[in-house]
């Protein structure tokens, strides 16, 4: 069963009347035994400098007497007017009936015999005394003196109510100490919530303030930043839903005017026509889609390709460059240039990157595949008019084709090609950027490091 209190205030509260009984039961305890010890020694000391003097007074009267009767002995013992019991050789004499010689301890009464002043602590009835043997060498015996230490003890036993008194008080004050303290700190709590709330009512322009709290300053600025990337990847999703949409509607358009078209022929050269159509769009149409599903398990992080392996990367971009034609450009210093990539991912890079430069660059000029201090680096020049600077990063958003245009017998591109490079390469811990070609085209250059 769980007894914690519930809720931050609660347990802040409990957390400070804890600290709070720790701290009084702490200072409680050291107070009541250091004045227990001061109180018990001080009490000791007056009562063995008391008895010390009577028995002194008393040796005094004794010893110049001879031949003392009982009562002579008694008489003298009362005038010390002390709880006390007389040892005079073998006999026992004392003031109170019922402190007599079977209240001292033995082993004290032993002690004052060899001499030896002591002091002890017994209880008679009850009631608490402090006992006190002053040897007397002159009369051959002892002096023992009972000095009551009722008033001691209920000294301790005052202070002791005092002490849990005050340890309680402590203890509440500690729990209402925080209980407000915690109010003022869960206070930016609730205006984060109030934030987060109105963000997620739709908002998203909602900020969290914090003045000047240098505690709570880092906190707002996380906060902060986690929801301006949360407003851009909202945006960003619903510029990329609305660019698929866009792009799914174009094929859906022209698929439906081939059927339209196919249905009112009247002749086998616009039924040919009708159908090359809608087999482009067909195939545009499948394609967009297994990139956007290509895209959306990236996303999700669930990329299902092959894990990462040390092969010869020369050879997987030569091979690309015979399928688009352009083999004689690549050129590579090394034998092979072997370095720990995913194969499929890594080829699958090198085949839009070569896409792109036929579609739109006019096909490429020259591959360049070498090692820069472990780095692979592959450059990809083509023969097209290039990027503007300010494009050169939008470039691989999704869908973004900026101003080039595919060339004639190019079909239109899904747009969706560099941002698969990108997600690839970003995949196998790398980079990808596009720069000017020396010949004036664009000039990629993807850039993965050793993962060793």
């Amino acid at each position: 069963m769980n007894v914690l209190p519930r809720g931050l205030r609660a347990r802040s509260a409990a957390a400070f009347a804890l600290l709070g009984l720790v701290l009084s039961v702490v200072m409680s305890v050291a107070t009541y035994q250091l004045a227990r010890w001061y109180l018990l020694d001080q009490r000791e000391s007056l009562a063995a400098r008391q008895a010390e003097l009577h028995a002194q007074v008393l040796a005094g009267e004794l010893s110049g007497e001879v031949g003392l009767t009982d009562d002579e002995v008694i008489a003298g013992l009362a005038r010390t007017r002390s709880r006390a019991v007389l040892l005079l050789g073998e006999s026992w004499y004392s003031t109170v009936v019922a402190l007599n010689e079977s209240r001292v301890p033995a082993a004290m009464v032993d002690g004052v015999r060899s001499g030896e002043a002591l002091q002890q602590r017994v209880k008679v009835g009850g009631a608490p005394y402090f006992v006190v043997g002053v040897p007397l060498p002159t009369l051959g015996g002892g002096y023992f003196e009972f000095v009551p230490a009722l008033e001691y003890e209920r000294t301790l036993r005052t202070l002791a109510y005092v002490l849990v008194a005050v340890a309680t008080v402590t203890t509440g004050i500690g729990a209402l100490a925080g209980w407000s303290l915690s109010r003022r700190v869960i206070r930016p709590l609730n205006t984060v919530a109030e934030t987060a709330q109105a963000m997620s009512s739709g908002d998203l322009h909602q900020r969290l303030d914090v003045g000047d709290d240098p505690d709570l300053r880092p906190v707002a600025a996380s906060f902060n930043t986690m929801a301006e990337s949360l407003e851009e990847r909202i945006a960003r999703e619903r510029r990329f839903t609305a660019d698929v949409s866009h792009e799914l509607r174009t094929p859906l358009t022209a698929m439906s005017s081939a059927v339209a078209l196919a249905q009112r022929a009247q002749s086998q050269e616009r039924t040919t026509l009708a159908i090359d159509m809608l087999a482009n769009q067909v195939d545009h149409l499948r394609r967009l889609t297994l990139e956007l599903l290509e895209l959306a398990r990236i996303d999700a992080g669930r990329e299902e390709v092959e894990p990462s392996d040390r092969v010869d990367v020369g050879l997987l971009v030569t091979r690309q460059a015979e399928l688009h034609g352009v083999a004689h450009l690549v050129t590579y210093p090394e034998l092979s240039v072997m370095h720990e990539v995913n194969s499929i991912r890594f080829e699958r890079v090198v085949a839009n990157l070569l896409e792109n430069a036929t579609r739109y660059g006019g096909g490429a000029t020259h591959i360049d595949l070498h090692h820069i201090s472990g780095t692979l680096r592959l450059l990809i020049d083509d023969d097209g008019p290039g990027v503007p600077p300010e494009e050169r990063e939008a470039i691989f958003d999704r869908f973004h084709r900026g101003a080039a245009e595919s060339r004639p017998g190019h079909p239109k591109g899904t747009g969706l090609g560099l941002s698969l490079v990108d997600e690839f390469v970003r995949l196998e811990g790398g980079q990808v950027w596009v720069e000017e070609a020396p010949s004036g085209g664009a000039r990629f250059v993807v850039e993965v490091p050793s993962r060793s």
